[in-house]
C-alpha cells in the first residue's frame, strides 16, 4: 500500500439523517412552534366573527323593549278672535233730525236698534249709495235678476224723468236684499262706486253685531239742501222708519198684511198700486205695495209727498185705514 503523501487526515462528510428519524422530540416541538401562530390567528378571527354577528343580531333582529314615546303633537297656534266691531251710535229720530251730516253718517235707531240709518249731507250722495240697489230691488221696469252697470243705471234714471238725486227721496231695504244685490254685482263683475263699497262694509259690520240669523233694515234720509227743507226731511225720516219697523218686527208686518188683505177693498188696493207705480215702485211686488201704503198713510205727514187724494181716498176713509194700521204699529 502506497503511503498518502498528504498527512492531513480527511474525515468523511456525514450523511444527512431524516429529521423524523434522527430527533423525533425536536420535530414535534418544531411542529408546535409552527402551529401556535396559526391557531392564534384562527381564534382571533373566530372571536371577531362572533362580535360582528352579535352586532348584526343587535341591529337587525327585532327585539322587545320599552316602546318609544309617540312624538309630541304640535301645539296649535292660538287664534285670537277678531274684536267685535264698534256698533254705530244709537240715536233717536229727533237726534238724527238735529244732526247735520258733512259726510254720510251711520246711526242705529234708539227705539229699534235693528234699523240702520244713513244720514247724508244731500240727495246726490244718498243716490250714489242706493240708486243701483233700488233699481234691482223694487224700481218699476227694471230687472230683478241682474245689477245695472253705470250706463244702464243712468239710462233708467233718465227714462224715469228723475235725476240721480231724486230717483228716491229716501231709501229702505232689508239687509238680506242688499246682500243679494252685492252678490249679483260680484257675479256679474259690476264695478261699484265708493259709496256702494262703503255700504257693503257697513252691512258686514252689522252682520257681526246682530244675533246670528237675525235680519236688519237699512234706511236713509237726506240732509237739508235746496231740494229738501226741514219739514220734508222730517217726513222722509219718519216714512223710512215705518219701513224699518215693517222689516224688523214680524208681528207688525203680519198685521199690515192682514189689514191690506182684509180692510182695504180691492178698489183701494188697485188705486194704491196706480199711485205707487207713478212714484216708481214695481206694482207687481205685493209686499212693496202694502209696505208703502202703510208708510204713506201713518208715517208721512207732509202733503207734498202724500194726501188721501193721491190714492183716490176720502179723508174719512183714510182715517179708517190709518186707525186699522195703527192698532199694531210701534209707538
Amino acid at each position: 500500500m502506497t503511503a498518502d503523501p498528504d498527512a492531513t487526515v480527511a474525515l468523511p462528510r456525514p450523511r444527512a439523517v431524516a429529521a423524523s428519524a434522527a430527533q423525533p422530540g425536536a420535530a414535534a416541538a418544531q411542529g408546535r412552534r409552527r402551529a401556535g401562530p396559526i391557531a392564534a390567528i384562527l381564534a382571533g378571527l373566530a372571536v371577531l366573527a362572533l362580535a360582528v354577528g352579535a352586532a348584526l343580531w343587535w341591529w337587525v333582529i327585532p327585539r322587545e323593549g320599552p316602546a318609544e314615546p309617540p312624538p309630541k303633537p304640535e301645539t296649535p297656534a292660538l287664534v285670537r278672535p277678531l274684536p267685535a266691531p264698534e256698533a254705530p251710535r244709537l240715536a233717536s229720530a229727533d237726534a238724527i233730525l238735529g244732526h247735520r251730516a258733512t259726510a254720510p253718517t251711520v246711526f242705529r235707531l234708539a227705539d229699534n236698534p235693528g234699523v240702520l240709518v244713513f244720514d247724508f249731507p244731500d240727495l246726490d250722495q244718498q243716490g250714489a249709495m242706493f240708486n243701483r240697489a233700488a233699481a234691482l230691488i223694487e224700481k218699476a221696469g227694471q230687472p230683478r235678476d241682474r245689477v245695472l252697470d253705470d250706463a244702464a243705471l243712468a239710462a233708467a234714471i233718465a227714462r224715469s224723468g228723475d235725476t240721480p238725486g231724486t230717483y228716491y227721496f229716501g231709501h229702505n231695504y232689508r239687509g238680506r236684499d242688499l246682500d243679494r244685490f252685492f252678490a249679483l254685482a260680484e257675479r256679474d263683475g259690476i264695478a261699484l262706486g265708493p259709496a256702494e263699497r262703503r255700504l257693503r262694509e257697513e252691512l258686514q259690520r252689522m252682520r257681526r253685531i246682530m244675533p246670528t240669523g237675525e235680519d236688519f233694515a237699512v234706511i236713509s234720509v237726506p240732509g237739508l239742501e235746496a231740494r229738501v227743507d226741514a219739514a220734508m226731511r222730517r217726513a222722509i225720516l219718519h216714512h223710512e222708519i215705518g219701513h224699518g219697523h215693517f222689516f224688523t218686527m214680524p208681528a207688525f208686518a203680519a198685521h199690515v198684511a192682514e189689514v191690506w188683505r182684509d180692510v182695504f177693498t180691492e178698489a183701494e188696493r188697485a188705486a194704491f198700486r196706480v199711485f205707487l207705480e207713478r212714484e216708481g215702485y214695481d206694482p207687481s211686488i205685493e209686499e212693496v205695495m202694502m209696505n208703502e201704503a202703510m208708510a204713506y198713510l201713518i208715517y208721512t205727514p207732509d202733503p207734498r209727498f202724500f194726501t188721501p187724494a193721491h190714492a183716490g181716498l176720502t179723508d174719512a176713509r183714510a182715517e179708517e185705514l190709518r186707525a186699522a194700521l195703527r192698532r199694531a204699529a210701534p209707538r
